[in-house]
């Protein structure tokens, strides 16, 4: 009615408005049979008519009254208010989910793939779907249907591609999740396309991972809540020679046919052979052995809890871009629960490679960001951590030898720049300058990846290399160490401007100074926290929730993260104990500190 009273208000003004321009036309003759045109109409004589408004405009108008005053701020409600007022508005304005008859097949087909929402990690209840199969008739009650279907499938859409949850929430930083960049133009594809179940499944994630994890969520959800079968109770360690009647229910775990001789008891290399390769697959330290650790490992997680944190990485992916190399068609993925790094060139993983992150209180962070140069022989800025934690402690002691042990450079401005002659207990060392140059003792080696960021993390060498044997390479100070870092470089400058290694080579072995390549494409680099993977024959693969972001992230998601174990603290490395010679670089704890940047 209101839109119909717009209309007729409008027709009123413009005939009102063409009488009188047509009354100071008029001639003197015109005038002379003013009273004979004045004559009384006849009964038979009607008003012209005032042209009917269509149902599409009626609706979309009585959907526009709907929507109200936009709210205050300029987040994303506000937006998907603008858009809404914009799509409802004008001459074209059409419903895109009812008709005459009531609620259309494009409606059904939507509330119908939005009630599945679970299939893709979401939650259905999140979606205040209306009621798509009733009778009704009059146009106030579509647009209200109208209006309710709209902004469910907006809130499925959102949620699709950017996450239910914002990352930085749950202790992940700097994402940008992509939601709808055009709620407007999103709304006109679905009035254009009849095939609206397709546009809605083509707004998650395509990585396949995100795919196997939600078969994986399926078959899980198929097979009930149970626990695995097979339980392995406590008891004594199982390795190769033990007799113990638990080894034939661990044959029977990994699935190990028992000898030939009837030995199921035994415990053989064939079952070392199954036992290593469970270990390895999920991450723990593979030495054949059935422990406490291995047997946790062994007897899993219920479905429930598995699940829980499928939901978890699920949401992740959504928060990384659709196309993770960009326009560099290069990408470099540092997974922080694997500890490893790679990089994927034309959808190829072209390196893959162990690497050290950030210890349990000194988080590597969540991001992307783009690589723009890499660093040969480069200068070590010492964070203000290291500072305050390691430095600072040995430079109040008039023994100490740690500026001359690493070739440290300190200025303090005023207080000037020899260590000895400065006051430590009054001069606050976060004010001064500490730098290592390029040389033998480097902690951050012949190499540095820079991805300019909020964190200063980066990617670097390291002269430490026994610390990758380890199986927990939980160590640095945020940054992340590579085992490989030349082959590293070799790829990427390859790509980027066909340097070749023999270039490289040359830098390495030049003069101990700064040289610096810039990449005239950026590089994309996701630092990830996967604890759900699979490996290249499609085994799903679980990995440690070092950093506690699964639990946080489950409870947000689900009210369940109380059902995920607590986070695995790396045991501390024991310092050695005092020795007669001197340290060298290799050995000394301060080494390990230092190159934990």
């Amino acid at each position: 009615m209101k839109s119909l009273l717009r209309i007729a208000s409008i027709a009123v003004f413009a005939s009102g408005y063409s009488l009188a321009a047509g009354a100071e036309q008029k001639s003197d003759a015109e005038s002379d049979i003013t009273a004979s045109i004045a004559e009384p109409a006849s009964e038979d004589v009607k008003p012209p008519a005032i042209a009917e408004e269509s149902f599409d405009q009626a609706v979309a108008g009585l959907v526009h009254d709907e929507l109200g005053e936009a709210p205050d701020g300029e987040d994303r409600k506000t937006l998907v208010h603008q858009a809404l007022r914009a799509f409802y508005t004008g001459s074209t304005a059409a419903p895109i989910w009812v008709g005459e008859n009531g609620p259309n097949q494009k409606a059904r087909d939507a509330a119908e793939k939005i009630a599945a929402a679970d299939a893709y990690g979401l939650d259905p209840k999140d979606y205040d779907l209306p009621d798509v199969t009733t009778t009704a008739r009059s146009r106030e009650a579509l647009a209200k249907i109208e209006l309710q279907m709209t902004r469910a499938v907006l809130d499925y859409a959102h949620h699709a591609k950017a996450g239910r949850i914002a990352p930085g929430k749950v202790g992940h930083s700097l994402n940008n999740p992509e939601s709808l960049e055009n709620p407007r133009a999103f709304l006109e594809s679905l009035q254009a396309d009849d095939d609206v179940v397709a546009r809605l499944q083509d707004l998650h994630p395509k990585h396949p991972h995100f795919v196997q994890l939600k078969k994986k969520l399926a078959d899980l959800r198929g097979a009930g809540d149970g626990k695995p079968r097979i339980r392995i109770p406590d008891g004594p360690a199982l390795r190769t020679g033990v007799e113990h009647e638990q080894v034939a229910l661990l044959r029977k775990r990994l699935d190990v046919a028992a000898p030939d001789d009837g030995k199921a008891n035994t415990f053989d290399k064939d079952l070392k052979a199954a036992v290593l390769k469970f270990q390895k697959a999920k991450g723990i330290k593979a030495d054949g052995v059935v422990g406490n650790g291995t047997r946790r490992a062994l007897n899993g997680q219920s479905n429930e809890q598995l699940a829980v944190r499928i939901l978890a990485n699920m949401e992740r992916w959504r928060w990384l871009p659709d196309d993770l190399g960009g326009d560099a068609g290069i990408f470099v993925w540092a997974n922080i629960p694997e500890f490893r790094t790679r990089i994927v060139q034309a959808g190829k993983v072209v390196f893959d490679e162990r690497v050290i992150v950030g210890k349990t209180n000194k988080k590597t962070p969540v991001f992307s960001d783009v690589m723009e140069w890499i660093e040969f022989h480069p200068t070590w800025y010492v964070p203000n951590s290291i500072k305050v934690e390691d430095i600072g402690p040995s430079l109040r002691r008039p023994t100490s030898t740690v500026v001359d042990r690493y070739h440290l450079r300190i200025n303090c401005g005023a207080h000037g720049s020899d260590w000895r002659k400065i006051d430590w207990n009054v001069v606050d060392i976060r004010r001064c300058s500490v730098t290592q140059p390029p040389g033998a003792k480097s902690v951050l080696g012949d190499f540095k990846f820079k991805f300019p960021n909020a964190h200063a993390v980066y990617m670097h060498d390291t002269p430490v290399k026994r610390l990758f044997g380890t199986t927990t390479r939980t160590y640095s100070h945020g940054c992340v160490r590579v085992q490989n870092p030349r082959r590293m470089a070799e790829i990427l400058l390859e790509h980027d401007k066909g340097m070749k290694s023999s270039r490289i080579g040359q830098i390495l072995q030049g003069p101990k100074r700064l040289h610096t390549e810039k990449l005239k494409t950026h590089v994309p680099v996701h630092m990830t926290y996967f604890t759900t993977t699979f490996d290249k024959d499609g085994n799903f693969l679980t990995r440690s929730d070092y950093y506690g972001h699964d639990k946080r992230l489950a409870q947000a998601l689900t009210g369940k993260g109380h059902l995920l174990p607590a986070p695995v603290i790396a045991v501390s490395r024991k310092k050695r104990p005092p020795r007669q010679r001197t340290r060298t670089a290799q050995d000394t704890p301060w080494n390990n500190a230092f190159s934990a940047n």
